[in-house]
């Protein structure tokens, strides 16, 4: 499978593309990056410098894509931080040439908005265009709890209110929705996991917290890569997230291990491409 992965670049660091791409590749598949931005590092490192390379940029490079009939050939569009709502637009218009080209073709769109407890940090008007317009085409979102309860409108205080908050993003447009650094409504403090709500039905997965003092930036884009990619390879979104959350677990546990603010993915790669599943979900 092939899959156009449209995100953000560092050169130090496993963010963005660079979360993604090897993840994807080291599972078989063919990827094409397109970089939004590319950094130093990622901008919670003071003196990052790098550049921004803007919507008419990336539109230039997909029309480029379009005309030499590559597009076809596409499977899916993986997306994650948007700079602004004009990048936004350029990657839908993309996603929009790729289903052009390939009816089959399918959207994963990571809402990349903000987390707990340090709120947005994105532009105003993302928000509003994630619901209104990015979810509108995505096929699969995978949005954090946080991301979640902005896009639904939603704070959960029950124990039902999981499924309202994916009842409502489905109403926005996507048939698979994953949420991600999911916490059951008074459940246990050092668990942490993923809600999926899908054509098979709804689950919950729940992991053992890992005791970070400070989490490592990438996560997220890499579990979007890691759900995406197993869902292209089995059609089955039971099965990716069993497969993505271990895969993921076992990332995290080799970060921990050698006491790397990065993710270790060169050095837990066998866990990208043959994970050991340690995780069932169970059904919600």
């Amino acid at each position: 499978m092939t899959v156009l992965s449209i995100q953000s670049h560092v050169v130090c660091g496993r963010v963005g593309n660079r979360s993604a791409v090897f993840p994807l590749e080291r599972m078989g598949h063919e990827v094409w990056p397109i970089n939004t931005v590319q950094f130093s590092s990622h901008t919670g490192i003071a003196g990052w410098r790098g550049a921004s390379f803007g919507a008419a940029h990336l539109a230039e490079l997909v029309g480029a894509l379009d005309a030499q009939g590559f597009l076809g050939r596409c499977d899916a569009v993986l997306s994650g931080y948007m700079a602004d709502a004009d990048t936004g637009r350029a990657i839908l218009d993309a996603v929009s040439a790729v289903k052009k080209a390939n009816p089959s073709a399918v959207y994963c769109c990571d809402p990349v908005m903000g987390d707990t407890p340090a709120g947005f940090y994105v532009r105003p008007e993302l928000p509003g265009f994630m619901a209104r317009e990015a979810c509108v085409m995505a096929d699969i979102v995978t949005p954090n709890q946080f991301e979640a309860e902005v896009l639904s409108g939603i704070v959960p205080a029950r124990e039902d209110d999981d499924m309202r908050i994916a009842d409502a993003i489905h109403e926005l447009g996507p048939r698979v929705v994953l949420i991600t650094s999911y916490r059951k409504p008074e459940g246990p403090e050092d668990a942490l996991g993923f809600f999926l709500s899908a054509p098979e039905g709804r689950y919950r997965l729940m992991t053992p917290r890992l005791p970070f003092a400070k989490p490592p930036k990438g996560s997220g884009d890499l579990l979007s890569a890691l759900f995406l990619g197993n869902f292209l390879g089995a059609g089955d979104a039971v099965r990716a997230l069993e497969r993505a959350a271990s895969s993921l677990y076992a990332v995290l546990e080799r970060t921990l291990a050698a006491d790397s603010a990065e993710l270790a993915l060169v050095a837990a790669q066998e866990a990208l491409a043959k994970p050991e599943l340690r995780f069932s979900a169970e059904r919600a």
